[in-house]
C-alpha cells in the first residue's frame, strides 16, 4: 500500500508541471518619443522702461514695446535744447542660451518713420552694457554673473538706426551671458558734446508725425 501512493504523488506532481509549462505570454509595445531641440543659440528678451538717467533695469518696467510718446524740446533745466528728444530710454535685457556654441548678438533697426519722413538715422542712439551684479531669474540671489569673461567683446555705442549692429560678441567658451542694450533718443550732452559718436539731433523743423520702426535683436553662432 505504501508503494502504491508514493507512485500517485509522482504523477500528480508531473501533471503541475505540464499544466505550468502550457501558460502563453503576451508582449505590449509602447511607443516612446522625444524631441531635443536645434542647439542653435537663442535669446530671450525683456524691455524695461527707464525715466531717470543712470536707473537700474531692474526698477524699472516691464513694457512690450519702446513707445517714446511725444518727444520734449525743452530740458528739465528749463532751457530749450533746439531739439526734439525724450527723457525716457528703454534697456532691453539680453539672456543668451549658447548650447556651446561662440555667438554675436546684433541689432537691426532700418529706421523710423511717418510716411515719406523719417527721423535722421543718427537721432535714435543704441548703447550696449554689462553689469557684473546681474543674475539670472531663479537663481540664488547672493549669485551674480560676475565679471565680463575675457576675450569677450562689448559693441560701442552709436545709432541703432543700423544693420547688424554688434551688442556682444562672446568669449571663445560661449559662457550664457546677460546683456544690456540701452535705446534712447537723447538731446545733447551738457556743454553740446554729442551723448554717441554720430549722434544726429530731431530739428524742430521735423514734420510732424508718429514715427514707428522695428528693432531686431539676434542672436548667431560664429
Amino acid at each position: 500500500m505504501k508503494k502504491i501512493l508514493i507512485a500517485m504523488t509522482i504523477i500528480f506532481i508531473g501533471a503541475v508541471g505540464l499544466f505550468i509549462a502550457s501558460q502563453q505570454a503576451y508582449a505590449v509595445s509602447v511607443p516612446v518619443s522625444a524631441v531635443v531641440a536645434s542647439n542653435s543659440p537663442e535669446v530671450v528678451v525683456e524691455i524695461k522702461l527707464l525715466t531717470s538717467a543712470g536707473q537700474e533695469p531692474s526698477s524699472g518696467t516691464t513694457v512690450p514695446s519702446m513707445s517714446f510718446g511725444t518727444l520734449a524740446h525743452i530740458l528739465p533745466s528749463g532751457v530749450d535744447a533746439g531739439s526734439w528728444f525724450s527723457n525716457n530710454y528703454f534697456a532691453a535685457l539680453i539672456y543668451t542660451g549658447s548650447f556651446g556654441n561662440r555667438y554675436e548678438i546684433k541689432s537691426t533697426c532700418t529706421g523710423l518713420v511717418s510716411g515719406g519722413n523719417s527721423l535722421p538715422t543718427g537721432s535714435f542712439g543704441l548703447t550696449p552694457g554689462y553689469a557684473a551684479a546681474d543674475r539670472w531669474d531663479g537663481a540664488d540671489p547672493a549669485t551674480a554673473q560676475g565679471p565680463q569673461p575675457v576675450g569677450s567683446v562689448l559693441g560701442t555705442a552709436g545709432p541703432a538706426i543700423a544693420t547688424n549692429k554688434s551688442i556682444y560678441r562672446s568669449e571663445t567658451a560661449a559662457s550664457n551671458r546677460i546683456l544690456r542694450a540701452f535705446y534712447s533718443i537723447p538731446p545733447k550732452a551738457v556743454g553740446g558734446a554729442d551723448p554717441y559718436t554720430g549722434h544726429v539731433s530731431i530739428p524742430l523743423t521735423q514734420p510732424s508725425g508718429t514715427y514707428s520702426g522695428t528693432v531686431t535683436i539676434t542672436i548667431a553662432a560664429y
